[in-house]
This record gives C-alpha cells, structure tokens and sequence, in this order.
C-alpha cells in the first residue's frame, strides 16, 4: 500500500486534494463518488519526485479548460 494524492477534476469539489491509501494490486480502477454522485474516476498519473504520485480523478461534467489546468499544475 502506498499513499497517494487524488485531485478531483470538475463537479462540485473541483480541485480538491484527497490523499488515500492505494494498493497497486488491487483489481478494480480508482475511483471516488463526488458529493453530487457522480463518479470520478483516475484519468492521469503523474509521478513526482519528493512529491510521490499524484492521480487526477475527473467528473463527468468537467471541462476542457479545467482538465487542462490541473495537467499543467
């Protein structure tokens, strides 16, 4: 199990930091329930050094704009 960063993407808790233990192993996808239900689920990895890894978790209704900020940040 490692700890890792989850950053909701669109919805209604867009940009939001979650920080979660993940088992790689594990056989079903990351995915987290918004607070309107909707599922977010892992769209992007990305692996920092010192930062360790960070996923992207997108919203059904997240935009174009707001995925392509929280690529870049």
């Amino acid at each position: 199990m490692e700890q890792i960063k989850c950053v909701i993407v669109g919805g209604p808790q867009h940009g939001l930091v979650l920080r979660r233990l993940w088992d790689q192993h594990r056989p079903a996808p990351l995915c987290i329930t918004a607070l309107d239900g909707e599922p977010c689920t892992a769209a992007a990895r990305r692996h920092d050094e010192g930062m360790g890894t960070r996923y992207l978790l997108l919203h059904p209704r997240a935009t174009g704009e707001q995925i392509l900020t929280m690529l870049a940040a």
